[in-house]
């Protein structure tokens, strides 16, 4: 090699640390910015924090079916009073709902006694729909890394061979996910982040996004028509004949785990919970014990009333009666699993 490569091959290589070094000092004074809709609802509870002592976290599916304040009469009636603030947000699943958990926590809400979590697989890839800003967020290196061994092994059970095989076949799951990685580590974009108008766009709809009782829970709409109600029993049918007991994943099982114990650091106890999707694979963890209380609703022979299409909009919501049979009855059992010892 000649003097002039090594000359230009040391400065890429300080050119290159001084990148990372910078980008880690931004990083530890001003964290990614929260995109719209988690930033209303972190802002507002981190103003109110100690007014809730259980927090709600989870996709549109508990966002828009349980209401707090029918949610905290059942507790009360049952035993166990709370005061309840829901988190749901659209299309919030895992690994962004463990960042976004971690966030509330670090508000240090004072009274929090309880986290109820929405369970869900760990995705690897993220619709469009969302936005650039709202995949690239909560890219950290924690949640990175789960995408990435979900992706690599998205069974748990994988041979060497399969995972020499997985590699290729998931090649643009991780390509993609650390490319966001790449992004949300070098601050890309931030800049626009601190304009008085991405401030604006930011928060703008803030009132509608945390409900009209400021609980951050917002009612659903109406029943499915007749065409996608026979369209979803047939697909009903389906799922009920193919129903059976679904280890987690292993990133998916370290990502739970990982968040109770968070959650239990924070001096507050974790609840898992499974919506009345129309999947009907029953989670179960592969380790034992559990890291907290599961309750899963995707059961349509122990939980009919909430598979009757005139109470659900499509696969994954209920409408409004069927949202607040479901928060009563979600209520009930929170309350006889948390007073247990």
């Amino acid at each position: 090699m000649s003097v002039q490569f090594l000359k230009k091959l040391g400065y890429g290589v300080i050119a290159l640390a001084a990148f990372i070094a910078t980008s880690g000092v931004i990083h530890s004074l001003l964290p990614p910015m929260i995109p719209k809709g988690i930033a209303a609802k972190l802002k507002f509870f981190a103003e109110h924090k100690d007014e809730f002592d259980t927090v709600i976290v989870g996709t549109s599916r508990l966002y828009y079916s349980i209401s707090p304040e029918l949610f905290d009469q059942t507790t009360r009636d049952n035993g166990l009073p709370t005061r309840t603030f829901n988190f749901g947000i659209d299309g919030m699943h895992p690994p962004e709902n463990f960042y976004v958990l971690e966030q509330i926590l670090k508000t240090k809400p004072r009274k929090l006694k309880w986290v109820v979590l929405e369970m869900g697989d760990i995705q690897t890839k993220w619709d469009n729909i969302l936005g650039t800003q709202r995949a690239v967020y909560w890219h950290d290196w924690p949640r990175t890394a789960l995408t990435l061994k979900k992706a690599f092994n998205p069974r748990g059970n994988a041979n060497w061979f399969i995972k020499l095989t997985r590699l290729w076949l998931a090649r643009r799951d991780f390509i993609s996910n650390l490319a966001l990685f790449g992004k949300q580590f070098a601050n890309v974009g931030r800049a626009a982040d601190f304009l008085p108008s991405a401030d604006r766009e930011r928060f703008a709809d803030a009132a509608s996004e945390l409900g009209p009782h400021g609980d951050g829970y917002r009612m659903a709409g109406d029943a499915m028509s007749p065409e996608r109600a026979a369209q979803f029993e047939q697909r009903l049918a389906q799922e009920m004949s193919e129903a059976r007991p679904k280890f987690l994943d292993p990133a998916t099982e370290d990502g739970y785990r990982n968040s109770a114990a968070q959650t239990r650091q924070a001096g507050a106890a974790p609840f898992f919970v499974v919506a009345p999707v129309i999947f009907q694979q029953l989670p179960r963890f592969r380790r034992s014990p559990d890291p907290a209380p599961l309750v899963s609703f995707n059961d349509a022979r122990k939980f009919p009333q909430f598979y009757d299409t005139r109470v659900r909009i499509d696969d994954g919501h209920l409408t409004n009666e069927g949202a607040a049979e479901f928060t009563r009855l979600l209520a009930q059992e929170f309350a006889r699993r948390m007073r247990q010892p």
